[in-house]
């Protein structure tokens, strides 16, 4: 064979030929060697049971495949991410953007009209001996020490006192750790001075020693009114017996025997000074609170005049209804229409500057309102315990019961502090 011939491939070759089959022809398809796949039914397989088994390890597998899985990772931190922000919305913000909303729209109306104009204004009793509003002297309110002068009665500091409650000990303490000084700083107590603790006489010629302040709680209030029933029953008795042994007779006057025993332990000058304490203490302007400072022991009713206050929801409201701004002694429950009455008084301070500012802008600078922002310091609330909010300052923190005494301390820099002790529980 020539060399310009071409070799032919058929089946008389050369087998000194060399001989190359195309590529494809050595690729082998394994699969097609495999027995049947797991899943598919044929008569010489394995069991069912077999195949369930293969099958939950396949699950398995594929499971753990998807669960290392970067992208999954990513998309199960997004959902956990969005179930805790929907929990903390559903659990705290949307409560607190419902009362805030029932808050604003109780504030939004016009002082005693949510009422009809009847509470505190029309209805108020009248009760003899009993001072409504008194004034503190501004020398004692407090001043910077480059201003007072201690020889013409001026004040540095001025320190406000929770319920005491009879526990002398515990105020000493507290007035020990405050350096309390009666030549430079003045005492107020916002009521419940007297009752349930060990000692209410001590307490009441303590604070009279130190000239403080004082105004009239709830169970004052309820001490007195024993006091004037015994006198009143002991006058009026044919058998004219002494003070004493009139007060054991008269069971149907109180059903605290504690209550009366104190009764009877008090002489003309501690009651009168109980007597001296007003429901509300106009205390003044100071540096370290906004607007007028007043002091009470349970609260007061937003828009009344400190005059037309009820003395009785004063020293005992807690609650104030959304509604109607009726007060009530009771506490707050969750889902009532009654709310802390602190609620609603600051939301109403922090709102008038600007409604006012409406008022003057619509009557064209013409109307001006009488009524401007007050800081309330009160005490009464053992449950809610030290409450501080810009316009007011609950010092209740439940003494008699185990807890703190509370005192605020104001100076004349315009500082405020508060200092606690720890109190036995003397009930």
């Amino acid at each position: 064979m020539s060399s310009m011939e071409k070799p032919f491939y058929g089946s008389n070759i050369d087998p000194r030929q060399r001989f190359r089959q195309p590529l494809i022809d050595h690729c082998t398809n394994k699969w097609r060697d495999e027995p049947p796949h797991r899943y598919e039914v044929s008569p010489d397989r394995a069991t069912p049971a077999g195949d369930f088994v293969d099958c939950l390890e396949d699950l398995w597998e594929n499971t753990k495949a998807v669960v290392r899985a970067p992208k999954f990772r990513r998309l199960l931190a997004v959902v956990i991410l969005a179930f805790v922000v929907t929990a903390v919305v559903c659990l705290k913000v949307w409560p607190f953007v419902d009362e805030e909303r029932t808050i604003l729209a109780s504030v939004s109306k016009s002082g005693t009209s949510a009422s009809g104009g009847l509470f505190g204004i029309n209805l108020r009793p009248h009760f003899p001996g009993m001072i409504q509003v008194q004034t503190l002297d501004p020398l004692l309110l407090p001043r910077l020490p480059r201003d007072a002068s201690p020889e013409a009665g001026n004040k540095t500091r001025l320190m406000f006192v929770g319920d005491i409650h009879g526990c002398k000990d515990e105020l000493q303490a507290l007035l020990d750790k405050a350096h309390f000084d009666p030549v430079t700083d003045h005492l107020i107590a916002l009521g419940d001075i007297v009752s349930k603790g060990p000692d209410s006489r001590g307490v009441i010629d303590l604070l009279r020693g130190y000239n403080a302040s004082c105004v009239r709680g709830n169970h004052e209030d309820r001490l007195l009114l024993l006091v004037e029933d015994l006198k009143s029953t002991s006058l009026n008795s044919k058998k004219n017996l002494n003070f004493a042994k009139d007060l054991a007779s008269q069971a149907a006057v109180s059903r605290d025997d504690s209550l009366k025993e104190l009764a009877m332990s008090l002489d003309s000058a501690q009651i009168q000074w109980l007597a001296s304490c007003p429901v509300i203490l106009r205390v003044g302007n100071i540096t370290a609170f906004p607007g007028e400072t007043v002091a009470v022991h349970g609260g007061l009713v937003l828009g009344v005049p400190l005059e037309q206050q009820d003395p009785v929801s004063v020293m005992n409201m807690r609650t104030m209804d959304m509604r109607t701004h009726v007060p009530s002694e009771k506490h707050e429950q969750k889902g009532g229409h009654a709310k802390a009455w602190y609620k609603l008084w600051n939301k109403h301070q922090q709102l008038l500057p600007t409604r006012q500012g409406w008022d003057r802008l619509k009557s064209l600078g013409k109307k001006k309102s009488a009524e401007k922002q007050m800081t309330v310091i009160y005490g009464h609330d053992s449950k809610t315990g030290l409450k501080l909010r810009k316009y007011t300052k609950g010092l209740d923190s439940g003494c008699v019961v185990g807890g703190q005494l509370t005192a605020l301390v104001v100076n004349g820099h315009g500082k405020q502090k508060i200092v606690q002790v720890d109190c036995k529980g003397n009930r």
